[in-house]
């Protein structure tokens, strides 16, 4: 089913926007009391090392893209939980996303690494199946460090965002390990090792450009896999390009650092654009050969969707 123009209009810049004030709502927890995640059975207590929740949200229902904030009384220390869906990528993906949006904050002034991106083993892991990078702004005041972690479990991905106006880059990496054990995770299928993702070398080509194809895409193209993620190119802000194993005729475009992304891979002899979010993908106009990145964020602006597939509930 097509949606209207208007309908479009807001998908579009919603999606080129970072998570839009118009998708948060207030996630219902109760005060004081552990709050349980309804589709993982993730637990978040209260209070994380004695910082209280102060704040619960909901960017996509139900409860497929959420996160609870948790601060000390003074400011001086906050941290921030994310649960939301795997639905494509993968945890090297999301990573660099939410590292590159750490770096383009303009407060924290391109605050250089305390400890580069490194491979950690989450909490009832028996592998290094998480990544995490601490930074260390200079001349920000009241942030000495500021660190991020990320992990799947049971096909969601945890984040866990740190904030310290006292402790150095090694404390808060610690701290942060310390703050992940505190939560009651599922226990799920055996994770695989993870790397933080390079540059894929020689970049993709595009030798001609797309137009659109005569037949139309009707279902979303299998999800992008892969043992390994390269980083081929960042397109503007965070929206960056990736490749599964170093593919040449595929990428995912990543919008944003909460798992949404564009899928571009052959389908049926043509070009399939799914645009996948929390609980949704959209079909955009299949291509007759590999568009680049800007085709595909021209396509979305002029509202050039000719479908929708529901993914949640799970068909």
């Amino acid at each position: 089913m097509v949606a209207s123009a208007c309908y479009w209009s807001f998908f579009a810049a919603a999606m080129l926007a970072a998570t839009p004030l118009a998708a948060q709502e207030a996630l219902p927890v109760a005060a004081g009391k552990p709050w349980v995640h309804a589709h993982s059975g993730i637990t978040i207590p209260a209070a994380l090392d004695e910082l209280p929740r102060v704040r619960a949200t909901s960017f996509a229902a139900p409860e497929l893209d959420v996160s609870q904030n948790f601060a000390s009384d003074d400011g001086r220390e906050s941290l921030t939980v994310y649960i939301f869906r795997d639905t494509n990528g993968a945890v090297p993906v999301w990573f660099a996303q939410a590292v590159r949006a750490i770096a383009l904050r303009e407060d924290l002034k391109a605050p250089p690494y305390g400890i580069a991106p490194v491979a950690f083993v989450p909490p009832g892991q028996s592998v290094a199946s998480g990544l995490k990078a601490v930074f260390a702004p200079v001349g920000v005041e009241g942030v000495r460090s500021t660190g991020i972690a990320l992990f799947a479990v049971n096909g969601w991905y945890v984040k866990l965002r740190a904030n310290s106006a006292t402790l150095a880059p090694d404390d808060l990496s610690g701290w942060m390990e310390g703050i992940l054990s505190e939560l009651t995770l599922p226990r799920g299928a055996p994770a695989a090792a993870v790397q933080p993702v390079a540059d894929c070398g020689p970049g993709l080509n595009f030798p001609a450009a797309a137009a659109d194809a005569v037949a139309a895409t009707t279902a979303p193209a299998p999800r992008l896999t892969a043992a390994r993620w390269c980083l081929d190119s960042v397109v503007a802000g965070n929206q960056a390009v990736y490749r599964p194993d170093g593919a040449r005729d595929r990428y995912l475009l990543a919008a944003g650092d909460n798992g949404k992304g564009f899928a571009v891979q052959p389908q049926a002899g043509r070009y399939s654009i799914d645009f996948i979010n929390a609980g949704q993908t959209f079909l955009m106009a299949a291509q007759d050969r590999m568009p680049t990145p800007q085709r595909v964020l021209d396509l979305v602006k002029a509202g050039r969707a000719t479908g929708t597939v529901t993914t949640w509930p799970k068909p």
